[in-house]
């Protein structure tokens, strides 16, 4: 979302900006942009990436090496997102939400459902994705007009 259109984040409740960086990273990811998935993750030693069918990765490098990789190979990416839940700790929180990813690569086209929770942590007022876990999920989540999200 551009900057300009962003509410002011004095204003703005501590779980809305939780959603606001969620939603940064979801826009980086259909983006296919380094330069802003870099601004949304912390980059230190510790934070950690499990995507779909990969093993944990440990440490921004790691991290960031597989989202160049998967933006170097991803010609189209789309994601609707369902919050499930918030939570918010002191400086830590979480958002868990499913996933309809559908992808474009190599000239094929596909789409899976997903289960997701992406932790952030807050630093000087800023809220920053310290962990992402994604796994596959068999099915489709239920149909509830209204739950999904196209971030």
């Amino acid at each position: 979302m551009p900057s300009e259109l962003r509410r002011n984040p004095k204003l703005m409740t501590e779980e809305e900006k939780v959603l606001e960086a969620n939603q940064d990273f979801y826009t980086a990811l259909q983006d296919l942009s380094m330069e802003k998935m870099e601004a949304i993750w912390l980059q230190e030693s510790w934070v950690r990436c499990v995507h779909p069918g990969w093993n944990l990765l440990e440490g921004w490098e790691a991290v960031r090496e597989s989202w160049q990789q998967i933006f170097e190979n991803t010609t189209f990416v789309r994601v609707a997102v369902g919050i499930q839940a918030v939570r918010i700790e002191n400086t830590s929180a979480w958002v868990c939400c499913t996933e309809k990813i559908s992808t474009v690569a190599e000239d094929r086209f596909d789409s899976v459902y997903v289960q997701t929770t992406n932790i952030f942590e807050r630093r000087n007022g800023t809220w920053y994705m310290v962990h992402h876990h994604a796994s596959a999920l068999p099915a489709p989540w239920p149909q509830d007009p209204g739950s999904d999200l196209v971030q």
